[in-house]
């Protein structure tokens, strides 16, 4: 798969993020975590060293990649809006670190500027 389709799928993945679930950004195709019967989500993270400030700093680099592009992609465009509920969902995830609530912020007053 080239670039740009994986920047639709993972702009696609993080519009389907509810609150509270985990997002998996250590692959190119980023993957919501879905519980495994005997190994906690916790676990998974920490043996895949995956964080949170790993995980914003690859959505943030996702986020720059496709900003540059949707002037000339409508398809990027569409896909940026509708990740918007995503985000929304991952600040509630967050919403006691105020440090990755503004970095999200960010992101949204972003893409609100380049699709309004």
């Amino acid at each position: 798969m080239g670039d740009i389709e994986n920047l639709l799928i993972n702009l696609r993945v993080l519009s389907k993020l509810q609150c509270h679930a985990r997002l998996d950004t250590t692959e190119p195709l980023f993957r919501i975590h879905t519980p495994a019967g005997w190994i906690p989500a916790w676990l998974k993270r920490w043996y895949a060293a995956q964080n949170r400030v790993t995980d914003i700093s690859r959505i943030r680099t996702m986020y720059t990649k496709a900003l540059e592009l949707a002037p000339d992609n409508q398809r990027i465009r569409e896909y940026l809006g509708l990740s918007l509920d995503g985000l929304v969902n991952l600040k509630t995830t967050y919403v006691n670190d105020v440090t990755t609530v503004a970095l999200i912020d960010v992101i949204m007053d972003n893409v609100n500027a380049l699709i309004a």
